[in-house]
């Protein structure tokens, strides 16, 4: 079972969700809305939800239990004070520790720093993640940096710019894409990786999907692995725990060539959540130091235009898993919806620094001078 604090932006918004999930409204108006504590329990367990239930009911809360056709869903709707003074001070019944865990991470205004036998991340700041394509057919840069001169120009150049990571993979996985490889993959990316590891302090991670690629990068100085498949490749995961190195875990809703086929959530941020814990668990099972891991909700990757603006205004709602939080919102194509190709950069500013605002440790980006430009204003708000 997990919890997650929900956090309505509008009484509206809470009436719509609560109708679709067949929730008889608690509560009249935004005036009752501000002394109350929302939080979704959810999982496969029947038995976990109905003690999670009991115990809200114990603090003088109210449950209701949610329409799902794939799990145990309930909304616990506390007084914001007694959820502080008791659920958090009691930490007797497993349900009443998951809670307080997720309300103790939420509320956190800081994001404990990854440490590994080759450095450490802090999270004092934003950082930025720029993206560097060895393909001749990613969405946005297909082909520009495909040699090893232009692909490692342009990765010195991101660290000039200000990039903290450089991001680099060899396959690309815009919706439609074929896969390649991993024999091939390596012939594109570690090239590049023998000569820019030793030329830039900026960690580098390897973007892919294949545990033979990842082992080769790791072996070559790479600092950390970005698996867009969510550590679904058990061979991924006996590489992560027996490197201990960080591991951007993203979710991606089928595969690259059928991901934007009809992408489909009860509720997008919940279900991803429900992945994460997932995902977690056996990988921690494995022996995946989780304290390491970042998670990725994966904008675009198997979501609706609908959906990216849903996890982008919820963001926050990922920070009950005490994990930092990485966001590539950038030039995606629900961007472009928005704002038109020729406004590209405008909106991916706007989709990063909306994602910083909401909870966002990391944002990957291709257009790294002008984002670095705009995470340190952002970063200088958020310090007042």
């Amino acid at each position: 079972m997990i919890a997650r604090i929900r956090d309505y932006n509008s009484y509206s918004e809470a009436l719509a969700e609560w109708k679709r999930f067949n929730i008889a409204p608690p509560l009249d108006g935004d005036d009752e809305m501000r002394d109350l504590m929302f939080v979704f329990v959810e999982g496969d367990d029947a038995s976990e939800v109905d003690r999670a239930e009991f115990l809200a009911e114990e603090l003088g809360g109210d449950a209701f239990r949610c329409d799902s056709e794939a799990h145990i869903r309930s909304l616990l709707v506390f007084e914001t004070g007694a959820l502080r003074s008791q659920a958090c001070a009691r930490g007797s019944e497993q349900p009443n520790d998951i809670i307080r865990t997720a309300l103790e991470n939420y509320r956190r205004t800081d994001t404990p720093a990854i440490k590994w036998n080759r450095g450490r991340i802090d999270f004092e700041r934003t950082l930025v993640m720029g993206i560097l394509n060895i393909t001749p057919d990613s969405f946005s840069d297909g082909g520009k940096f495909l040699g090893k001169e232009a692909a490692l120009q342009r990765a010195l150049q991101m660290v000039e710019e200000g990039a903290d990571i450089i991001d680099i993979g060899g396959e690309s996985t815009r919706p439609g894409a074929e896969g390649i490889t991993p024999e091939a993959e390596l012939e594109r990316v570690m090239p590049v990786i023998r000569e820019l590891v030793p030329s830039t302090d900026a960690l580098v991670s390897i973007d892919t999907r294949h545990w033979q690629v990842a082992r080769e990068a790791l072996a070559n100085g790479v600092d950390m692995i970005n698996d867009v498949s969510g550590l679904r490749e058990p061979k991924m995961v006996e590489l992560a725990a027996e490197t201990g190195a960080p591991v951007v875990l993203m979710h991606m809703q089928g595969d690259p060539r059928t991901m934007q086929a009809a992408p489909h959530y009860e509720d997008v941020v919940g279900d991803i959540s429900l992945f994460f814990q997932e995902r977690l668990r056996e990988a921690k099972a494995a022996g995946v130091k989780t304290d390491r891991v970042i998670l990725d909700p994966g904008l675009g990757f198997g979501k609706t235009f609908e959906h990216n603006i849903q996890i982008l205004g919820r963001l926050r709602e990922f920070r009950s898993f005490g994990s930092p939080i990485l966001i590539g919102s950038s030039r995606k194509g629900f961007v472009n919806k928005i704002s038109g190709s020729e406004g590209r950069l405008e909106g991916s500013l706007a989709a990063a620094s909306a994602a910083i605002l909401n909870g966002a440790n990391i944002v990957r980006v291709h257009d790294v001078k002008e984002t670095v430009r705009a995470v340190r204003m952002i970063d200088a708000i958020r310090a007042q």
